[in-house]
């Protein structure tokens, strides 16, 4: 079977963020018209950080044994960054934007904290029904608001 899926980069600093192929929790991101089959990426994701760069996260079979390594330590490593100095300012003057169609506390906090430890800032809307977005109540598309919001 075949699965669309957009490409997602963060528009902040333009790392790789997870992809969806259903609108549950969708980062802001640039979605390019490049499609790709969940089956090409297995195991794509590995040691090499340039495997990981503007690649889709979609599962956890696209990451090989070497690239989980390299995930884990990255972990560590912001871990350890937070941990010692709060953060940094490494995303410092970026915005990063989130719009979510279903309610996700947990992940949305998530999202915000990490952008604020790193020096960025944080727009979120909520998108779903009675959200604070006028966009989805006048039938904007989901491609639409993105291409508006980047801009910020």
């Amino acid at each position: 079977a075949r699965s669309t899926v957009f490409h997602c980069h963060c528009v902040a600093c333009h790392c790789p963020l997870p992809s969806m192929s259903s609108t549950t929790a969708v980062n802001l991101c640039t979605m390019t018209s490049n499609s790709t089959t969940i089956t090409s990426l297995t195991n794509g994701l590995t040691s090499d950080p340039a495997s990981w760069k503007n690649s889709p996260l979609i599962s956890v079979t696209q990451i090989s044994t070497s690239g989980l390594h390299l995930l884990f330590k990255t972990a560590q490593s912001m871990r350890t960054l937070v941990r010692t100095n709060g953060g940094d300012s490494r995303l410092q003057h970026r915005v990063l934007a989130s719009v979510f169609y279903e309610a996700s506390t947990r992940t949305s906090c998530s999202f915000q904290a990490a952008m604020m430890r790193l020096g960025g800032t944080f727009i979120h809307i909520d998108g779903g029904k009675g959200g604070n977005t006028s966009a989805s109540k006048k039938g904007e598309t989901l491609e639409d608001t993105i291409r508006c919001l980047e801009c910020y």
